[in-house]
Order: structure tokens, then sequence, then C-alpha cells
């Protein structure tokens, strides 16, 4: 039998092929790794984008609310008919009520302001200006014994019979804190500007005097913009601001350290990369980080555990 001869040209040809059919698998099965990788890296990797913005830390807290109000007196005993209703706005020398007995007599109003019924029997002991912060201890328990009342039906000369308010001028509003930290302690000084929160509504106001102790802080703020319902109430429920931090905020955990410095992973041109940031205040679980070339355009790793540098996430 004759001998099978492969020409040259043919075995060539073969052996390209060949090649070329491994490096296609090869090249395939390197390109399904890298998208299966990058499919892993996608689904683990919480990436977002940096935000500046604002937390912070409240505790709440009553506060007693202290305001320029003058009491009207009832001019005679008799039926009180009141000419005026709560809440009312009155210029001065207009009539808010009549008291019918042996004779008929109004009562004017003594002032600017809004009328005001809820009495608490220390419209004459709560005054701006003539009152200290210590004496607020002894003032507190004569408040916690008083309940609100409104003067109706037969009423005595001389009693009080509502309150006009002057609503333009801000209002005294004494807090107490228990137990502060010591970065509370140290903040609430006086002149100091503090933060409230009252319903949703945020208040500044600016500290006139201070007493801190040590177990609680005693304070009087005051406060040029308030809530209506202030005019009224002695009692108001309040959240103080006892802490707050601003900046570029991320979590505690999306800091990662290399030899020893802090950082955060960041993703540019689809790219991750380490990148050196300072950490400069922490509240809860955020921290406050700056750095060079830090934007709402750049997109940060949260759970860098599962970051690899250099690794290409197709975003």
């Amino acid at each position: 039998m004759g001998r099978y001869r492969v020409r040259p040209g043919r075995f060539v040809i073969a052996l390209t092929v060949m090649i070329s059919l491994a490096v296609l698998v090869v090249w395939g099965a390197w390109s399904t790794l890298a998208w299966a990788k990058n499919t892993v890296l996608l689904n683990f990797l919480e990436v977002k984008f940096l935000t500046r913005d604002e937390i912070r830390k409240t505790t709440a807290v009553e506060g007693l609310v202290i305001r320029k109000e003058e009491p009207v007196k009832a001019p005679a005993s008799g039926e009180l008919r009141l000419l005026a209703q709560d809440g009312e706005r009155l210029r001065l020398g207009a009539p808010l009520a009549q008291v019918r007995g042996v004779e008929e007599k109004t009562a004017w109003s003594p002032r600017a302001g809004v009328f005001c019924t809820h009495l608490d029997s220390l419209e004459s002991v709560l005054i701006p200006g003539m009152i200290d912060v210590l004496d607020m201890g002894r003032v507190e328990k004569l408040s916690s014994s008083s309940s609100p009342q409104t003067a109706t039906g037969e009423v005595a000369a001389g009693q009080i019979i509502g309150k006009v308010v002057d609503n333009l001028d801000p209002v005294l509003i004494y807090i107490r804190v228990d137990n502060p930290d010591r970065y509370a302690a140290r903040l609430f000084d006086k002149g100091a500007t503090v933060s409230l929160l009252c319903e949703g509504r945020e208040l500044t106001g600016v500290i006139t005097e201070a007493r801190v102790t040590d177990n609680a802080v005693n304070m009087f703020v005051e406060v040029a913009e308030y809530p209506e319902n202030f005019i009224h109430q002695r009692r108001v429920q309040l959240e103080l601001v006892t802490r707050k931090i601003t900046g570029w905020l991320v979590p505690v955990n999306a800091i990662a350290f290399k030899d020893g410095k802090p950082g955060i992973y960041v993703v540019h041109k689809q790219i991750v990369r380490w990148v050196p940031v300072t950490a400069r205040n922490r509240l809860n679980d955020k921290v406050v980080i700056g750095g060079d070339h830090l934007s709402e355009s750049v997109r940060y790793v949260n759970n860098p555990g599962w970051a690899r540098e250099g690794a290409r996430l197709d975003l």
C-alpha cells in the first residue's frame, strides 16, 4: 500500500485553524470569567453617590415658656362676658370683657397683642428680665402644682380674667437637660446658638443664661420666631439638638484602611480605586470625610470588604 503524505500547506492551514480555535476558546472562557466576576461584583458591591448631608442627635425636653404678657383683671364683681375671643389680636384700649354686677363695667386691653384666656397663676411670676435661672427650680414646682384655668361665669373684682400677650417680642424658654454628656455640657453656654424641634418645625434660639451642675444643665433660650401655640401654652414638648455634624457623610463601615491610613473605594471610569480621605467627625454610624476631588458625582463603595483594587465594573 502506498503511504499517505500530508502536504505541508494543508498542515499549516490545519494548525492555524486549531490555534485560532484554541485562542477563541481561551478568549471566550476569559470573557465569560470576566463577565461572571463583574456580575458577582455588581451583585455584591453597594455603589452609592457621595452626598453632602447633616445628621443630628437630639434629646426630648420640656420647655417652660416665659413671655411678655399683661394680666387683665375684672373691674368689678359680677357675671363675666368676654368681648374678645381667645387668640384674637387686640389694639391698645380695645374692649375685651364686660362684668355685670351692681353696675356694668368694661375691661380694656392694656396693650396691643393677642388675647389669651389660658391662665396658670404664673402670669405675675414668670416675667422676662425679672427672673433668674436659679429661681426656676422653685417655679417648676409651683408650675407643676398649678393647672390651666379659664375665667367664666361669676368673677370677683380684681380676679384675673385673661391676659394680653406681646406676640412680636421673643419668648424665653426655660430648659433643663438632665445628665448631659460632656459634649453637650460644653455646647450649652451663654451666647451659644441652639436648635430646637417642635412638631417637625425647627426653632433657632440663643442661650441668655446657663447654669451647669454635675448632673444637669439649666438654661434660658431666647427664641424670636415660634409657633402660635407658644402664646397660649406654658409647657411645650421639644427636641433639643445636642450635637450635629455636616459634610460628606459616609457609613463608618465604608472606611477602608491601608497602611494605617483611612480611605474609601471609589469607582472612577468603571475602575475601582482606593483613595485616601480624612475622617473628621463621627456621630452614630456616620462619619464626615474630607479629601481632594470629593463631590456629588463621586461614586463610592459602601461595603469595601468586597472591593478589589483595579476591578472593572460595567455600571
